[in-house]
């Protein structure tokens, strides 16, 4: 064989993507994007059904392509690259670790997210329902799995396996056993859907006697269904990006190595499926709804425990009681948790977001938010936004 030569900036690198999915697509921009802004890769035409019939390895080579990045789903998908002479960055955590380089999200994290949601709405019965064996899948599992653990829960858990009529009919027997009211995580929007679909067939409705949620916030996905979906964004576009400047570091060193990079996932985007608080007592109920729209007001345990319609010392209790936190923590966790989704998804200054929480001044909202999550509100931004692009 002829050895190739050393390439030399800006390389030219193709992204092989399942356009059809937002997240695949986004994605692909990020790639796109990390190239533009430093005009170290340049991006080939995108190939075409027939042109893959010849095989990438042959394309690669005809093209002069320096490097790919491509979404490995299968085992399959790997053999059809394992014999191409140059690096590739997978960008699909459906398959594991088949020894390529992988930038993807934290799925764990993703898990953990998804259950501080429902911990928070009041939710005491919990299911996950799971695609496979997949391994993004699972590791959303283990997150969800080890944040409810804390709080002392454990879900029931049903997977997708087999057939779709195998599955859809595990499905069924799975959701026919879950107590309720319940809420129910799926590892991907799709999943959600379906958990929705056979929940409206027994004639559950959604979310009071099931909050659902999902994970990917497809758009066509989440405003599917007459209940727009509750769902967790996943960083795909930062995640191209990522896996572009992987692909750079790759070419330049002239090396075949297979690092992992799994970019960090905040917040959470609020529809009707879980637009539900799971608590029996009535007081408790307007209790929190009041602290939910007015936290950021910074009100007095006086203020709520009126809106509850019952003494400070009755509200004090109930709180401690059914929820293990006082009143005050729940305020506080509810202005914390705005900060954060603030901090992670504007540009707006600390001190605009210590005043739109509620805060005095950005230090003693800095010392708070520190003592909340561990890290400093720049510092929080920074993990949040460092891969963005």
């Amino acid at each position: 064989m002829i050895k190739r030569r050393r390439p030399t900036p800006p390389y030219l690198v193709q992204v092989v993507a399942d356009l059809q999915w937002d997240y695949f697509r986004e994605v692909a921009l990020g790639a796109r994007h990390y190239g533009f802004e430093t005009g170290r890769l340049r991006f080939a035409d995108h190939w075409l059904e027939h042109e893959l019939a010849e095989g990438i390895e042959k394309l690669v080579m005809k093209r002069g392509i320096h490097g790919l990045i491509i979404p490995m789903h299968s085992a399959a998908d790997f053999k059809r690259v394992s014999h191409v002479p140059v690096p590739i960055v997978n960008v699909s955590n459906s398959l594991g670790s088949p020894g390529v380089p992988l930038v993807t999200q934290d799925d764990e994290e993703v898990g953990r997210l998804a259950a501080e949601h429902l911990l928070d709405n009041g939710c005491r019965v919990f299911g996950f329902w799971g695609m496979g064996m997949q391994p993004y899948s699972e590791g959303r599992l283990r997150g969800f799995t080890a944040r409810l653990a804390e709080d002392g829960f454990k879900p029931s858990v049903g997977r997708a396996l087999g057939t779709s009529r195998q599955w859809v009919g595990k499905l069924r027997a799975w959701l026919a056993e879950l107590p309720l009211p319940a809420g129910i995580f799926a590892a991907d929007d799709s999943r959600a859907l379906t958990v929705m679909r056979i929940a409206r067939e027994f004639g559950y409705r959604v979310p009071e006697d099931l909050a659902v949620l999902g994970a990917g916030n497809e758009s066509y996905w989440v405003d599917f269904e007459r209940t727009p979906l509750t769902s967790i964004p996943l960083p795909a576009r930062a995640i191209g990006y990522q896996a572009a400047a992987l692909l750079d570091e790759l070419i330049t060193a002239g090396k075949r190595e297979a690092p992992t990079r799994r970019l960090p996932v905040s917040g959470l985007v609020r529809r009707k499926s879980t637009d539900i608080l799971f608590i029996e007592d009535e007081a408790l109920r307007r209790a929190l709804a009041f602290i939910r729209q007015h936290a950021h007001e910074n009100p007095y345990v006086e203020d709520v425990a009126r809106a509850a319609g019952v003494s400070r010392a009755v509200l004090k209790a109930r709180f401690r009681k059914q929820l293990g936190r006082s009143v005050l923590e729940e305020i506080l966790r509810v202005r914390i948790d705005l900060a954060q989704r603030l901090l992670a998804d504007t540009t707006l200054p600390t001190s605009a977001v210590a005043e739109r929480c509620g805060f005095p001044n950005s230090q003693r909202f800095s010392l708070r938010f520190k003592q909340s999550t561990g890290q400093t509100p720049t510092a929080y931004r920074k993990r949040s936004q460092a891969y963005a692009g």
